[in-house]
C-alpha cells in the first residue's frame, strides 16, 4: 500500500511536467519530500531556481524564447530523472533511519489537493454549455478552388449571419459562388455522423484581404425557410480582450475537411506581434479559417497558418523564433473593415 500511494503520488507530478506545469510539480515535490524523506530538497531547490531565473529573464526580454525553452527543458528533464530516483532513495534512508522498510503515509484529502498548484483550474460546468453553445456556429467550408480543384476549410457563424474564413480558402467572389457552409458536420455521442444542414453563400456580399495583410474573406450565408440559419447560433467577439502569453486559446475546426473537432490542452498562447497571435494549440490542413476563442469562449482571432521547420516563426518583436501556430487578432480585422 505505501508503495502503491509513492507511485501515485510520483505519477501525478509527472503528469503535470508533461502539461508544462512546472511551479506546481515544485509544489507537489516539496509535499513529497516532506512525506518521503527522500532527500531531494536540495536537488529540486536547483533545478527550480534555474529555472525560474531563466523565466524572469524570459519575461524582461533579457534572453531569446529559444535559450527559455531549452531551459525549460532541462528543468523538465532533471525533475523526471529526479522523480525516478526517489524510490530508492527513500529505501535506502529508511534503512539508514534503522526502518525495516519506507514509510510514506497515504496522503489525506487536504494533501492531495496540493497536486494541482496555487493554480484555480476548476471550471463551472457551464463552460462546456458554452462551449458547446459556441461549437454549434463553426462549419465546414467545401468548395472549388481557383484551380479546379476541391478544396475544404473551416467558417464560422456571426450574429448577422455572415461567415468569417481566410482569404486563402475563398479567395475571389468566384470561388464563393461555388462554396457551401455545411453546419451540423460532427460525430454524436452514439458514434453517428450527424446530419449536415448546408447552405449557399452570396457574393455579392464578399469582402476580403490578402494573406500577407489580415487574410480573412466575410460573405453573407444566405438562409432556407425550411432550415432556419438561426438553429446554429452565432459566436461572440471580444476583439480588445487579447490574450497573454501563456494563456489558452481553444480552436474549434474541422481539420483535413474531417468531422467537427476541438483542440482543449497544449494550448497555450507564446506571443503576439503586430496583427497576429501565436500560439500551441493544434491545427491540420482544412482548420483554416476557424475561430480562435480566449478562455471565456469569445473570439479573438482567426487561425490562418503555422510553421514548426526553421525554428518556426517569429512570435514577437524582440524576434524570438518558435513552432507555433498563427492567427489574425479581429482587433486589427474590424479596424481594417471599419466596424
Amino acid at each position: 500500500m505505501q508503495q502503491e500511494a509513492l507511485k501515485v503520488y510520483i505519477d501525478s507530478i509527472r503528469a503535470l511536467l508533461l502539461e508544462d506545469e512546472i511551479n506546481q510539480a515544485y509544489d507537489a515535490l516539496v509535499d513529497l519530500e516532506n512525506k518521503s524523506q527522500a532527500g531531494i530538497t536540495n536537488d529540486v531547490i536547483l533545478i527550480i531556481g534555474n529555472y525560474r531565473s531563466a523565466k524572469k529573464k524570459f519575461d524582461g526580454q533579457l534572453i531569446p524564447y529559444e535559450q527559455f525553452s531549452i531551459q525549460e527543458a532541462r528543468a523538465k528533464n532533471a525533475l523526471m530523472g529526479l522523480l525516478d530516483s526517489v524510490p530508492r532513495k527513500v529505501e535506502l534512508n529508511a534503512k539508514i533511519r534503522g526502518l525495516g522498510s519506507y514509510q510514506f503515509s497515504v496522503p489525506d484529502e487536504a494533501k492531495l489537493e496540493k497536486l494541482i498548484g496555487p493554480g484555480n483550474n476548476l471550471l463551472r460546468i457551464k463552460w462546456l454549455e458554452e462551449a458547446i453553445k459556441a461549437s454549434k456556429a463553426v462549419c465546414r467550408i467545401s468548395f472549388t478552388d481557383v484551380d479546379g480543384s476541391p478544396s475544404v476549410g473551416t467558417g464560422f457563424l456571426t450574429q448577422e449571419g455572415y461567415l468569417f474564413t481566410n482569404n486563402h480558402v475563398l479567395k475571389t467572389a468566384d470561388v464563393v459562388k461555388t462554396a457551401k457552409a455545411e453546419f451540423n458536420y460532427e460525430v454524436g455521442v452514439d458514434g453517428k455522423t450527424k446530419s449536415i444542414t448546408a447552405y449557399q453563400l452570396d457574393p455579392s456580399s464578399y469582402i476580403t484581404s490578402p494573406p500577407t495583410e489580415y487574410d480573412f474573406a466575410r460573405v453573407k450565408v444566405i438562409d432556407r425557410a425550411d432550415a432556419p440559419l438561426s438553429q446554429w447560433g452565432f459566436v461572440e467577439f471580444d476583439p480588445e480582450a487579447i490574450p497573454a502569453v501563456g494563456d489558452p486559446v481553444t480552436i474549434i475546426q474541422h481539420p483535413e475537411g474531417e468531422d467537427k473537432q476541438i483542440a482543449l490542452t497544449a494550448n497555450e498562447v507564446l506571443g503576439q506581434l503586430k496583427q497576429h497571435i501565436f500560439y500551441k494549440t493544434d491545427t491540420k490542413g482544412g482548420s483554416s479559417g476557424s475561430p480562435v476563442f480566449n478562455k471565456n469562449w469569445k473570439v479573438v482571432a482567426i487561425h490562418h497558418a503555422g510553421k514548426t521547420e526553421g525554428g518556426g516563426l517569429v512570435i514577437n518583436e524582440r524576434g524570438d523564433k518558435a513552432p507555433a501556430n498563427r492567427g489574425v487578432l479581429f482587433r486589427d480585422i474590424f479596424a481594417f473593415i471599419g466596424k
